[in-house]
């Protein structure tokens, strides 16, 4: 015999389903930025990689790198904004901008709340941002260990 469960146990069951839309798209957007990171190493660096470890092209190089990363994430933070001003759950792009930065980046201090049982989903764009933080740290390093291998 299966124990019924109170809906009030569960009040994040609709909101993980909802959580879904933006989590996917902000999945394919990273996909789509760490493969432009990828294509724009395999295009500069390997006459880098001939090159001292003081040159100012390497350092140049890896700004570019890490500039895309943090533009993809930027996109990512208006991927959730917009899920947040269509939902009608903030009331101006400026605030759903503002929220989605402060839940993104984890900092969650924000003076906007989402309304009645939407107050917590910002735990899931933080849980993903964490995910995509990861992500990026791991191409990262593997470009920087690429860059400062001793083998070439």
């Amino acid at each position: 015999m299966v124990a019924q469960v109170p809906d009030h146990l569960f009040p994040y069951t609709e909101q993980i389903l909802f959580a879904l839309v933006p989590v996917g798209a902000t999945v394919v957007c990273h996909g789509l930025g760490m493969s432009l990171v990828r294509r724009c190493y395999r295009r500069f660096a390997p006459p880098l990689l001939l090159r001292d470890d003081n040159n100012p092209a390497r350092s140049a190089f890896m700004i570019m790198i890490v500039a895309l990363m943090l533009i993809t994430h930027f996109a990512e933070v208006i991927v959730w904004a917009v899920f947040y001003r269509a939902m009608g759950l903030l009331e101006s792009a400026q605030d759903a901008m503002y929220y989605s930065m402060e839940y993104y980046t984890t900092l969650a201090i924000s003076v906007h709340k989402l309304p009645g049982t939407w107050s917590g989903f910002g735990g899931f764009e933080s849980m993903t941002a964490m995910l995509m933080f990861g992500w990026s740290t791991a191409v990262l390093a593997a470009v920087v260990q690429k860059m400062h291998s001793i083998d070439t």
